[in-house]
């Protein structure tokens, strides 16, 4: 685990391979603060993948904050829970999440270059982080996922707590039962939790005599209990029996271990995995409830896709009046005329304005009837 700076990227594929799919998958990409790549994977855009993605960056960060995320839009679900989980999140358009993609690519990485162009944007909208070219803030919450708020907070404190949990379980293995840290490198993986609880001290393994003759017994009942409980197939479970059998063999045992304690461990053990699984269980009763509560979200279909083979409807021309059948030429001669329209004045042709004929001379006009009722003013004689 790498508790350094980190930034995420989350892109999808794209338009037409998001149209064509009935899934909806995401690219997940983490840098770190060099810009090197550390971890690459793919989730599902649903509260599973949700909850899968804040457990990647709670194990890759230095906490809560320590990490900026960059989408490629604001139209997932897991981008809506981050945003009303108070992540800051940045949100690039379909150009710049192509440009950041080929600017940020790393020319020497053969395998980065071959990589699908779902994960080459991930990486870039990651290393835009990085670079500064794309700053993450803290977005307003959507009134529709306001309720989710107390639900998110606690996901958020529970894979804190786990984190800390497999911490601590490390911690325990590595002075009590370090043959299981050496075959195990994440020992709060759940198969490995699976097989340590079954197997919580390494004289388990030997059976009760000791003898490497009751090493096949004991197994035998390890991995058939554990594919009866679905942890995993028979051939992993055996697998991962062989490794530890294989670590318990090639680690020496300490002396102050004394048979004596032999219970103490097993239950010390237990107890710490207990804590892990606790944690789990949590997580998953939440997300199963925002599974519940929250549906797939209807994609648009009225906007046209870019790249789709359906052409646009074209633009229907008016008409001419010639092509118009006999009844609707009639009534369209028979519309009023607007109201709003400005009619020229009509000429008025006095008899002897033609042709030949000199225009008539224009009356002078009166002058204004004083409308007075002064007895000044009706006095004077009208003109």
């Amino acid at each position: 685990m790498a508790l350094v700076r980190v930034y995420c990227g989350l892109a999808s594929a794209d338009s037409t391979a998001r149209q064509a799919s009935a899934e909806s998958r995401l690219t997940v990409a983490v840098v770190d603060d060099a810009g090197r790549l550390l971890d690459v994977c793919e989730i599902s855009d649903d509260p599973a993948g949700y909850a899968q993605l804040g457990a990647l960056l709670v194990e890759r960060s230095s906490g809560p904050t320590g990490v900026a995320i960059a989408a490629d839009g604001d139209d997932h679900l897991v981008t809506s829970l981050l945003t009303a989980a108070g992540r800051p999140l940045a949100i690039a358009d379909d150009d710049s999440v192509d440009d950041y993609a080929e600017r940020f690519a790393d020319d020497e990485s053969l395998e980065e270059m071959e990589s699908p162009a779902a994960e080459r944007r991930a990486v870039g909208l990651a290393r835009a982080l990085q670079a500064g070219a794309l700053s993450a803030v803290v977005l307003p919450v959507p009134r529709d996922l306001l309720a989710y708020k107390p639900v998110l907070a606690a996901h958020a404190a529970l894979c804190n707590g786990r984190l800390s949990a497999a911490v601590a379980l490390r911690e325990v293995l590595r002075e009590l039962y370090p043959a299981a840290l050496r075959a195990y490198p994440d020992p709060a993986e759940p198969v490995s939790l699976a097989l340590l609880d079954a197997l919580p001290e390494p004289g388990m393994l030997a059976g009760t005599s000791g003898r490497r003759s009751d090493f096949a017994p004991a197994a035998e009942a390890v991995i058939a209990q554990l594919a009866a409980d679905g942890v995993a197939d028979p051939e992993t479970v055996s697998d991962k029996i062989t490794a530890l059998r294989v670590a318990i063999a090639e680690t020496p045992r300490r002396s102050a271990l004394t048979k004596a304690i032999t219970p103490a461990i097993a239950e010390t053990v237990r107890q710490a995995i207990a804590a892990v699984r606790a944690c789990d269980l949590g997580c998953e009763a939440l997300v199963s409830t925002l599974s519940a509560r929250l549906g797939p979200r209807p994609r648009p279909t009225a906007v046209r896709l870019v790249g789709s083979l359906r052409p646009l409807p074209s633009p229907r021309l008016p008409r001419p009046a010639d092509a118009l059948p006999r009844w609707a030429r009639t009534r369209l001669l028979r519309q009023p005329a607007c109201t709003r329209c400005p009619r020229p004045p009509k000429t008025r042709r006095r008899p002897g304005s033609g042709a030949g004929h000199a225009p008539s001379p224009r009356r002078p006009a009166r002058p204004p009837r004083c409308r007075s009722r002064s007895p000044r003013h009706r006095s004077h004689p009208r003109r």
